[in-house]
């Protein structure tokens, strides 16, 4: 395990150290994450160590969300001011954004099978006293602890649940948490003392999602056309409907700009706000809460659209709600998770290449 892990820690320094060298707007562990996939590619093949260790940190992906997601303590005064605007952005425009996406790649599939079958090709096949308590909350294994606490709580009430997504232990650790912080009085930086360990478990992780990707290689390249398809619309889609519905129920603008790359992984969607006047720890937190919107009621709209193929659910889950939603993908499907990583990558790059150009045709950025 230690060789993998290495490994993976390898790929994602070379991809922090890319992204410092060359301006890449994209984080450092998705960079990582292509670079391990193409060293697999060129490897031929997964060891059994490095699948091993990379399925034991995807295991408990949606563990790693839990810190970041209690930062929305930081901006209640904004969410209280705006919170119809926010809300209907976060639930009305991830739900449209799921449903378009899969939808494009769906039809597209269609098209491309129609159009194989008329050229005689075969079809592609899925092979938690005063003084103990003013030291412990100075304490970062406290924080730790409670993080660990409050996330098996939430996904041992899940698994009670039956897997009911509106049971998400995403959801359900974050508002454990925040209940937690809010009576003791803790702020969030204190607590975050703590969680970051949880935190930086995101990155290796993420870089880990290359092997379940890897697995998946042989329909990669049958996929390509409607998977790209259904990231432009998707991207779009997610975009235009969070700016169109916030500015509908009278949002400022900084706070449209701030909710424009919600669907996009947290560190891009910091520095697309940050660059075109958003508020980047606004922005943060809405990632988060798109995340956990996806994740409790995506799977419940891809059935009611009858998408069946994990391929296509985890595209349209990538695309809208990022590594939470793939996260969630992971519980339903391997393959609907690998898909999800996939798409939650490239819509990271297509999302910073095209939403300036799309702030300003909307008129909210000059120039």
């Amino acid at each position: 395990m230690l060789h993998a892990l290495t490994l993976i820690l390898l790929c994602q320094l070379a991809g922090e150290t890319v992204v410092l060298l060359t301006g890449l707007p994209v984080p450092g562990p998705v960079l990582g994450m292509l670079l391990l996939l193409g060293w697999l590619f060129l490897r031929g093949g997964i060891s059994e160590e490095v699948g091993r260790t990379a399925d034991t940190l995807l295991a408990h992906f949606s563990l790693l969300f839990v810190p970041a997601g209690v930062g929305v303590m930081l901006h209640w005064e904004r969410l209280q001011g705006q919170w119809p605007a926010i809300a209907a952005a976060l639930l009305l425009g991830t739900l449209l954004t799921l449903a378009v996406t899969a939808l494009t790649m769906a039809g597209v599939q269609r098209l491309l099978a129609t159009v194989r079958r008329r050229r005689g090709v075969p079809p592609v096949t899925d092979s938690p006293f005063t003084e103990i308590w003013v030291y412990l909350s100075a304490s970062p294994l406290l924080w730790l602890t409670a993080t660990l606490v409050c996330y098996l709580a939430a996904d041992r009430l899940y698994r009670l649940g039956r897997g009911s997504p509106l049971l998400n232990p995403v959801a359900v650790a974050v508002a454990l948490l925040i209940g937690i912080l809010t009576l003791t009085g803790t702020p969030y930086a204190v607590y975050f003392d703590g969680a970051q360990f949880v935190h930086f478990l995101l990155g290796p992780a993420t870089v880990a999602l290359a092997i379940p990707l890897y697995r998946q290689r042989e329909r990669l390249g049958a996929l390509a056309v409607p998977i790209g398809a259904a990231l432009l619309v998707g991207v779009l889609t997610a975009s235009v409907s969070a700016i169109g519905l916030a500015a509908w129920l009278g949002a400022d603008i900084a706070t449209q700009i701030s909710l424009a790359p919600k669907s996009v992984t947290a560190p891009v969607a910091m520095g697309i706000s940050e660059k075109l006047g958003g508020i980047p720890s606004l922005t943060a937190v809405l990632v988060v809460s798109t995340g956990i919107v996806g994740a409790v009621f995506g799977t419940g709209v891809l059935r009611l659209l009858r998408i069946r193929d994990d391929a296509v659910k985890g595209v349209a889950m990538g695309v809208t709600s990022h590594g939470i939603g793939t996260a969630r993908a992971f519980q339903v499907s391997p393959t609907m998770g690998a898909f999800s990583g996939l798409a939650m990558a490239l819509s990271a790059f297509l999302t910073a290449a095209l939403l300036p150009s799309v702030l300003d045709w909307l008129g909210l950025i000059g120039g």
